[in-house]
């Protein structure tokens, strides 16, 4: 294992509802902290007081404030990916971009702060084994739906490579936005433009 990387992780997950409820406390609070003073001003009794419980119990299962932080981090992208794949799901190639975009943005901009905040003081190697499970469960869905769909796709694209340049363009551009310009991320013109974006390269039409 990787020593610095342990910083970020659980000491161990929790798995009764008590325990998952004292992790969500504590994360809570951590969120709380972070968007409200910065990162700079939380401690790990910080933390700790502010959720409710002592600070064995944070010791518990974190070992300090960066693996609070790392875990708060891989939660959020958690709940980001499954606000994305919520059903119903797209059925065409045009819906299924257009709710990709749009649900990013409005994720993004619903979380602005806390969102910010953890880009910016947050490693992303803390969760880089967070980011492989979302991809390594998204990739194979992406795939079948565009292979699915291929007659509507512009005939020299390749499935697999149109998966991971969608996410990726749709994420830095969002991304840049909400470091940058956040409040244009409630102009629709963004969205829209994002979605013609892609969707020229993506569509055949």
């Amino acid at each position: 294992m990787n020593p610095t990387k342990d910083r970020y992780n659980l000491r161990k997950r929790p798995s009764q509802a008590r325990s998952v409820a004292t992790v969500d406390a504590i994360l809570e609070s951590a969120a709380r902290i972070l968007t409200g003073q910065g990162y700079a001003y939380a401690s790990t009794n910080t933390i700790a007081e502010q959720a409710g419980v002592s600070i064995g119990t944070l010791y518990e299962y974190f070992p300090g404030k960066e693996a609070v932080f790392g875990e708060l981090r891989r939660r959020e992208g958690f709940r980001h990916y499954a606000v994305l794949t919520k059903e119903p799901r797209p059925t065409t190639p045009r819906s299924m971009l257009e709710h990709l975009v749009t649900t990013h943005i409005e994720y993004v901009r619903d979380n602005l702060a806390l969102y910010v905040a953890l880009e910016t003081e947050v490693p992303r190697y803390a969760i880089e084994d967070a980011e492989q499970a979302v991809l390594e469960d998204y990739v194979p869905l992406s795939n079948a739906f565009l292979a699915m769909h291929r007659s509507e796709l512009r005939p020299h694209n390749n499935v697999e490579f149109i998966t991971e340049f969608l996410m990726r363009v749709m994420s830095s551009t969002v991304n840049d936005y909400a470091l940058r310009s956040p409040t244009s991320l409630s102009d629709p013109q963004l969205t829209d433009a994002l979605i013609d974006l892609i969707g020229s390269y993506l569509l055949d039409n």
